[in-house]
This record gives C-alpha cells, sequence and structure tokens, in this order.
C-alpha cells in the first residue's frame, strides 16, 4: 500500500515554480532508483513491505524483516544504488551530482536516515545491550557539529535560509521519528 501526504503534492508544486526542471527531474529519478533500490534488497532478503509512505521528509518503507543483518543490509542499499548511479557521471552529470548528494546525506549516521539505521543496527549486532544508548549518543554529536557546521556556513558565506531549513528539517526528522531497530515492523528510509 502507498500512502502519499497530501502536503507533497504542495511540495512539489513549489519545486516545479523554483527549480529548473532538468534538475528536478534529476533529483527526482536519484530518489526514485535509491527507493527502487531497497525494495529490491527487502524482496531478495525475504522480507515483507507494509506500506510506502511518501512525504515531504522523503519515502519511508514499512517492511517486516526477519533479523537485524538483513535490515542493516536493506537501509545500505539505497545509499549504494545512489552511488551506483554516480558512475553515469559522463552520461548523465545532473543525475550523477542528484545521487551522489542524496546517498552521501542519507549516510549521515542520524537514525531516521539509511545511516543512522545502519549504524544503530550495526551496533545491536555487536553489542546488543547498548545499541540505542550509543546509537543515541552519536547522533548528538552528530546533530550538534552539523549544527554547528550550517550556522558557520551561513554567516560565513552568506549561503542564505536554505541550509538551515534543511539543518532543522534533519533535526525534526531524528526527534520525531524514533523507533528502535528491534521492533518487529521497521522501517527502511
Amino acid at each position: 500500500m502507498v500512502r502519499i501526504d497530501p502536503w507533497v503534492y504542495v511540495f512539489g508544486a513549489l519545486l516545479v515554480m523554483l527549480l529548473p526542471l532538468n534538475w528536478l527531474a534529476a533529483a527526482l529519478a536519484a530518489a526514485f532508483f535509491h527507493e527502487i533500490c531497497h525494495l529490491a534488497a527487502i524482496f531478495l532478503l525475504g522480507g515483507r513491505i507494509l506500506q510506502v509512505r511518501i512525504g515531504i521528509g522523503g519515502a519511508a518503507i514499512e517492511t517486516e524483516l526477519p533479523g537485524r543483518g538483513k535490515e542493516l543490509l536493506c537501509s545500505l542499499a539505497g545509499p549504494a544504488g545512489s552511488f551506483l548511479l554516480v558512475l553515469l557521471c559522463h552520461l548523465l552529470p545532473k543525475l550523477a551530482i542528484c545521487a551522489g548528494i542524496q546517498g552521501l546525506f542519507n549516510l549521515l549516521p542520524v537514525y531516521p536516515l539509511d545511516g543512522g539505521r545502519a549504524l544503530r543496527c550495526g551496533l545491536a549486532l555487536l553489542w546488543p545491550e547498548k545499541a540505542e544508548k550509543i546509537g543515541a549518543r552519536m547522533e548528538i554529536v552528530v546533530l550538534g557539529g552539523l549544527s554547528l557546521i550550517i550556522v558557520a556556513g551561513v554567516i560565513r558565506y552568506s549561503l542564505g535560509i536554505a541550509p538551515l531549513l534543511a539543518g532543522v528539517l534533519l533535526i525534526c526528522k531524528a526527534i520525531l521519528r524514533k523507533r528502535p531497530c528491534k521492533q518487529s515492523q521497521i522501517g527502511v528510509q
């Protein structure tokens, strides 16, 4: 079942008005391929997809996977697919740039993102009793450091409000969508 947040349509309309269509198409194609890689990994590893949600903050796939190791692989499949698209840099440079940025962003070790999910599942495989605590502390350090870099960049290079909005979105996403790796229904970002 695919569920699309109604705000996606409003946000999409704003993007169509503000961004050049070739960059918007490249970003959407990169995001679509990223999610297809997650879906392929889930199917190949014997998982079951319960729901796909598409919202302003991205897509989330609710799934059931038998084991943390499989969740770890499925979490990393999206960024791996994004980095595969980077290999097309000579043929489709805009797609490669969008895919590379998306792959790097999703590998940030902040929980709702693929990197945060992979970090927590990897920690759960190594130290099951301390995984959530270590993951949460690492997330605070990363978000704090990223916040300082964003603020310094905005002040030093007059980058405008876009980096601040992206940072606030990431922090809100991290705070509002906490779900431990050990739950039976998991989400792959």
